[in-house]
């Protein structure tokens, strides 16, 4: 079986339920805010257009098609609305043109009611604006690749494991190179360690990074320009010399061919230092912590002036280390990291199969 390199997924944790749902709350909160400086009254509204919007236009016109709504029994057990009673039919099956065009009609109020109050606070607009491009470019990159509804039109998984998966065929529990990523079993489970990054790993996570950056640069900025220059250089002498030398050394992705770095935080950037190809002691672990709570720390005294942006950077942390640990740490090949989730089997299959590929290339 061709596999996408990440398992589909049958269903859905508590976990699952609680992230999408906080992650779904930013937006709403961010147009809400606005929306109550004026008036409290056009606040209930718009969340009653909201209510609307996913208890009836989605659920009937959209999530009746879902396999996860269709195979759930009394209430809707999926990642967004779990708990919901199914109060329409289920419909298997493609949508057809008009409960597309439904959907979409019936999304459009939601997103654009509050813009009215938006425009006139642009740092409120454009919290709203990235808020929804990191939940659809989250979604997109980590659940659209394994979600069983696959009329969905955001749906990216493979022709042929939806073909497979229909005929009721599982992936082999061996390990096996698919791709770019390395496919094992554990507990019955499968489980895909990401063997490389590619161009737009980095793209993504250095998007979300820029995200909690600048809300503390425009924090610094907006006192003190020198203090912006001190804390810019702070973030680049950690990002690119401490942590490459203390922590990114030991990482098997640092160790890759070529002179410059091919990971999803440093991509481009040259090996400053050789590699080290073993875990890190406890002085690298020390030294990689401290500078990260400099960075986290510095900008501390100019956020307190600005409750704004001091939420969007305390969300934006949150949102970051939420998604790496969930989506990243559980297939990383960095197994000296201290966050690293890949389980001890794993491990020890991936050395195997890698050692045993080292040796059939010799």
């Amino acid at each position: 079986m061709s596999s996408p390199g990440i398992p589909l997924k049958t269903d859905h944790s508590a976990r699952d339920r609680l992230y999408w749902n906080f992650f779904n709350m930013i937006p709403f909160l961010i147009g809400s805010i606005a929306i109550a400086k004026d008036s409290l009254k056009w606040v209930a509204v718009y969340i009653g257009i909201a209510l609307f919007f996913f208890l009836v236009i989605e659920f009937r016109f959209a999530c009746t098609h879902c396999l996860y709504y269709i195979r759930s029994k009394g209430c809707v057990k999926c990642m967004m609305l779990s708990g919901v009673p199914k109060i329409f039919k289920a419909r298997p099956g493609p949508h057809s043109p008009f409960e597309k065009a439904m959907t979409i009609l019936g999304a459009l109020p939601m997103f654009f009611f509050p813009v009215y109050w938006l425009v006139k606070d642009p740092l409120l607009l454009g919290a709203y604006a990235v808020s929804w491009i990191l939940f659809f470019l989250t979604a997109r990159r980590y659940e659209c690749v394994r979600c069983l509804n696959f009329e969905c039109p955001m749906n990216r998984v493979p022709a042929d494991v939806k073909k497979e998966f229909e005929k009721g065929d599982r992936p082999s529990g061996n390990f096996e190179l698919s791709g770019k990523c390395i496919w094992g079993a554990g507990s019955g489970r499968c489980t895909s360690l990401r063997a490389k990054h590619e161009f737009k790993d980095f793209l993504y996570w250095n998007f979300v990074t820029l995200v909690l950056l600048f809300s503390a640069g425009l924090a610094i900025g907006i006192s003190s320009t020198g203090w912006l220059l001190a804390y810019i250089f702070i973030v680049f002498f950690h990002f690119n010399i401490l942590e490459q030398r203390f922590f990114c050394t030991h990482c098997p992705y640092y160790g890759g061919k070529g002179k410059r770095l091919k990971c999803m935080m440093n991509w481009g950037w040259p090996r400053h230092f050789r590699s080290r190809p073993y875990p890190p002691n406890r002085f690298d672990l020390v030294i990689t912590m401290l500078g990260f709570i400099v960075v986290i720390l510095f900008p501390l005294p100019w956020l307190l002036k600005e409750p704004f942006l001091l939420g969007a950077y305390s969300i934006s942390i949150l949102i970051f280390l939420l998604t790496i640990w969930r989506y990243e740490c559980s297939r990383c090949i960095y197994f000296g990291c201290p966050f690293n989730r890949v389980s001890v089997e794993v491990r020890k299959e991936f050395e195997k199969r890698k050692k045993f590929e080292k040796e059939k290339a010799s």
